[in-house]
Order: structure tokens, then sequence, then C-alpha cells
């Protein structure tokens, strides 16, 4: 599991396993049950209402997007919204572009494969975008 922290109340989460090809309502409770797990114990989300965007990467896993959408000041409750998507576009920044001269000193994901990208990934930063489509290409 991977954690990108983008701003204050926006974060990735990374799981290297596949739940797309679940049922949505099978992948929802998974999801839920993860962060119940997760959060007692290492107390990843404060109480409050957070909108979560599933996403799948063939070579990444399940990318959680999680925004805080508001504070609950009387409550420690966590309100999850969970949408699934289908679209995400993936880059992986090289920390170190002299190490890799074949390389671009940002690859797009979809462009590497599987043994490239485990070659990459750990001298990389993910950079992850959540790009708005045309309805063309959904």
């Amino acid at each position: 599991m991977q954690l990108i922290i983008k701003s204050d109340n926006q974060y990735y989460l990374i799981i290297p396993i596949d739940l797309i090809t679940q049922k949505e309502d099978i992948i929802i409770t998974k999801i839920k049950q993860l962060f119940l797990k997760y959060n007692q114990k290492y107390h990843l989300l404060e109480p409050g209402f957070y909108e979560v965007n599933v996403y799948n990467h063939h070579l990444v896993g399940t990318i959680l997007s999680i925004e805080k959408i508001d504070s609950f000041d009387f409550s420690e409750e966590v309100d999850l919204r969970i949408i699934i998507k289908s679209k995400i576009k993936i880059y992986l920044k090289i920390i170190d572009p002299t190490d890799f001269p074949n390389y671009k000193p940002e690859i797009d994901l979809d462009t590497l494969s599987y043994q490239d990208y485990l070659k990459l990934i750990e001298h990389s930063t993910l950079i992850i975008e959540q790009k708005k489509f045309s309805l063309r290409e959904l």
C-alpha cells in the first residue's frame, strides 16, 4: 500500500490489488472495511465526510482518490461516498534522469511494459492526474 499526499484535503491510496473486476457493491463494501480497519489502527481519516473515487490501473492496481468534503464537529464518524470511475492518467517521474538515459524524465505509465515499470518504480515518483475525458473517449 502506498500513500501519496497531494494537498491538505486530498490524497491517494494505492492498493496493489485489482478490485475493479468485482461487482460494484462488493468493491464498496471492501473499501469501507479497509478504511475502518486502517482508520482504527493508523487514524488515516479525521471525522468528516469524504468522497472516494476508485480507479484501476493494470500496472499499479487499485487507486483510491480521497477528498475531504466536510468536517464533523460533534461526531467521531467517518462517512464515505464511494464512486467507481473508469479513467485515470498516471505518470512516472524519474528522480534522477541520469540513471536512466534511455527514458524520458516523465513517462506515461500506459506506454510501459510491466518489466519496465518494475525496473523504474523504485527510482521514480508517481504522478496521478484525474483527467477530464470527452464523451468519445469513454
